[in-house]
């Protein structure tokens, strides 16, 4: 293929809204219909393919309709999965966020003082807890 017959394959990939084993299907049918073409026209440019198979997304659009209701269905409750798991993910990552920064308490500073006990005077006499126990 030449340089703007694989421009116009890669629009017309672009342009389809499919899952990979039809897109690779539908792809494969455009390669063949490509590589006819280039049988007759080796060199065509831009101009010329459109001419031939009209704007890339119309073209898309035709080999669309080969899909299967159950195959164009597929697809879209695969998107729509993917995108409410983006958004759970999303809305978990920004509720986190707000505990982090808002809502989970900062670490207390604890302070320890030492204290000693001293259990006699300089007289060598005993504390009162001592004398209560004779």
């Amino acid at each position: 293929m030449n340089k703007a017959a694989t421009h116009f394959r890669r629009e017309v990939r672009r342009c389809l809204h499919c899952g990979r084993a039809a897109k690779r299907r539908l792809e494969e049918h455009l390669t063949g219909l490509l590589n006819a073409f280039l049988e007759e026209n080796p060199a065509p440019d831009r101009a010329a393919l459109e001419d031939a198979f009209g704007a890339p997304e119309e073209l898309a659009a035709t080999l669309m309709e080969e899909l299967t209701p159950q195959e164009r269905s597929q697809w879209k409750r695969q998107r729509l999965a993917v995108r409410v798991v983006l958004v759970a993910l999303a809305a978990l990552l920004a509720m986190f966020s707000v505990y982090t920064f808002f809502c989970k308490e900062r670490p207390v500073e604890l302070t320890t003082y030492e204290f000693s006990y001293i259990s006699g005077g300089t007289d060598g006499s005993t504390s009162p807890a001592d004398k209560s126990g004779e």
